[in-house]
């Protein structure tokens, strides 16, 4: 009976240190995450899943070409994924169709179209915060720093970096 009794609380504390240590790895490290919409056409599809690292920003700031996810400024509790084209210190503008940093035309081969949206900026990006768009640069595609809804997105927003592409749904198919 002790014995079994042993066996149980050894199971129980092993059980309980494991969903302990994916709670913390999911809240401060590793996440998935799931593409909704196509405002980062073509790079990420609708339906991607994704590895979110939590811990990149802790030790880096976040760089121009990142991929993010960070909370919408403007609806609590959903979180978008953009790119990072402007870090602190950088004036960005749109021109023609061209995405302008600091006034040189930026090479973005990630990209499909020119930007439809129309002429933008200049804006300067303050520190603590990110200038975000949308890989999808057809018109109103992507709701991202250029649309007051989102602006400037203050580092504490940002949840993560995408590292990869789990799954594409896109891709599944039976053989």
């Amino acid at each position: 009976m002790k014995r079994q009794r042993s066996r149980i609380m050894s199971w129980l504390r092993t059980v309980l240190l494991a969903v302990s240590v994916a709670l913390v790895i999911n809240q401060f490290g590793l996440a998935m995450s799931v593409v909704n919409g196509t405002s980062m056409q073509p790079t990420l599809e609708d339906g991607d899943r994704l590895l979110i690292n939590k811990f990149h920003f802790l030790f880096e700031e976040p760089r121009r070409g990142d991929v993010i996810t960070f909370e919408d400024p403007s609806r609590d509790g959903r979180y978008l994924v953009k790119r990072v084209v402007g870090v602190p210190g950088d004036r960005i503008a749109i021109r023609g169709g061209e995405l302008y940093r600091n006034g040189k035309r930026v090479s973005e081969p990630y990209i499909d179209s020119d930007i439809e949206d129309g002429n933008y900026g200049p804006v300067a990006v303050k520190p603590g915060s990110v200038f975000v768009m949308g890989d999808n640069r057809h018109r109103y595609a992507s709701r991202d720093s250029r649309y007051k809804s989102v602006g400037l997105v203050p580092n504490e927003l940002i949840e993560g970096k995408v590292e990869l592409i789990l799954w594409r749904p896109s891709l599944a198919t039976f053989l």
